[in-house]
């Protein structure tokens, strides 16, 4: 019984502090903060051009170690 009742009391202290910062979080908007400096656009195309010595990757092909087993007819009707 004692253990029943730490549980209730524990779920409903949860599904209240659940309810309650829900909602003290949707009661104000959200704004943005404007920005004092002035900041040049950003261009990926330059960014792409000049980026040197980025790590490479090989990737490793085993399609032919795991492939799938040849199932010459996967229907159930008999030809």
């Amino acid at each position: 019984m004692r253990k029943t009742t730490f549980a209730a009391v524990a779920a409903g202290a949860l599904i209240l502090a659940g309810f309650a910062g829900w909602a003290i979080s949707s009661n104000r908007p959200l704004q943005a903060k404007a920005s004092s400096a002035i900041e040049p656009p950003m261009d990926p195309f330059s960014m792409m051009v000049n980026a040197k010595d980025l790590p490479t990757e090989e990737l490793q092909d085993f399609t032919f170690v795991f492939s799938a087993p040849v199932v010459e007819s996967r229907s159930s009707l008999p030809p």
